[in-house]
């Protein structure tokens, strides 16, 4: 972990190299109207310049993908995971038939950078940035999109810029005083801020319940895809894992898939950790079997103790 980026990023402003996201271009007149019966999100209100966080789920209810849509002028723009984007590229074009709907891949057209800290707000501005007011909605500055919508959780905005001026962006957030953070040390503070990720937390075997994110789903807004599953689970009110995050006493973060105890019982598996020097002990986000998921329950990592972590920053 690099310290220095790991302060800048909790206290000032750091700068992370976003490599490798998904960039789909939605395009054509029935693009809102598909893509809000594709995902979790209540796409056909959204105004040009206004974002929203969406899921992409399989007739059974996985959650296949995680996006934030950027609604433009000529089309729907979507991030996604590097992961998720060949899948999430075949899942819409499976299913566009007799509608006015054009994909396109533009991952190579952008370098894409997170901007985030306490300070990032007052750093783009000085630079003459116009930042976006609402969450997960953007403004354009000269030739890059500025949305306001984090890596790690916290303050901060997610800049598109063409991807042939990659060195030149990096060079000019630094000499502005933005503090070059790697993925690794991000992940430090993303677990203490609560923002699970997929393909690394939750991933296509999870339902949206499980991750917890129902938070990701419009109320009222029609049919979807896995609409059916969110519906029966709620009325259900029950799954059998929860994605949870836990505090563990210990220095050495364990790894991915390492058991969780509940005295002699496997209650569930890390998914991913993390080492926090504000708290000088191990974050987790661990998918559970819902029974062992109390206000009050101890768990075993490793041999270090753990409890669950409230809401909110930790450190």
């Amino acid at each position: 972990m690099n310290l220095d980026a790991y302060n800048a990023l909790r206290d000032e402003c750091a700068v992370i190299e976003l490599e490798g996201r998904g960039l789909i271009s939605v395009k054509g007149d029935d693009r809102a109207r598909f893509l809000h019966a594709m995902t979790t999100a209540g796409i056909q209100g959204l105004a040009e310049g206004a974002g929203i966080l969406a899921l992409f789920l399989s007739d059974k209810g996985r959650i296949l993908a995680e996006a934030l849509v950027l609604s433009r002028d000529e089309d729907l723009f979507v991030d996604t995971e590097p992961g998720t984007r060949e899948l999430l590229l075949e899942h819409l074009d499976r299913f566009i038939i007799m509608d006015d709907v054009e994909l396109e891949d533009d991952s190579a057209a952008y370098c894409v950078f997170g901007v985030e800290g306490p300070r990032a707000a007052a750093l783009l501005e000085g630079l003459g940035a116009g930042l976006p007011e609402q969450d997960h909605a953007y403004t354009v500055w000269g030739e890059a999109i500025v949305a306001k919508y984090s890596y790690s959780g916290g303050p901060g905005y997610r800049i598109y810029a063409p991807a042939a001026a990659k060195d030149e962006w990096l060079a000019k957030l630094s000499a502005a005083g933005a503090v070059i953070c790697d993925l690794s040390t991000a992940d430090a503070v993303r677990l203490e801020y609560g923002r699970p990720r997929h393909g690394v937390d939750f991933s296509d075997q999870n339902l949206v319940h499980e991750a917890q994110l129902m938070s990701r789903v419009t109320p009222n807004k029609g049919c979807y895809i896995g609409q059916e599953i969110i519906e029966r689970v709620r009325s259900r009110g029950n799954v059998n894992k929860l994605l949870v995050r836990v505090v563990a006493e210990t220095a050495e973060a364990p790894l991915p898939n390492t058991p969780v105890m509940v005295d002699e019982k496997e209650a569930g598996a890390v998914k991913s950790a993390a080492f926090s020097p504000a708290l000088g002990k191990s974050l987790v986000f661990a998918m559970i079997r819902a029974e062992f998921v109390k206000p009050d329950a101890g768990f075993r990592v490793n041999e270090a103790e753990g409890s669950l972590a409230g809401a909110g920053r930790l450190g």
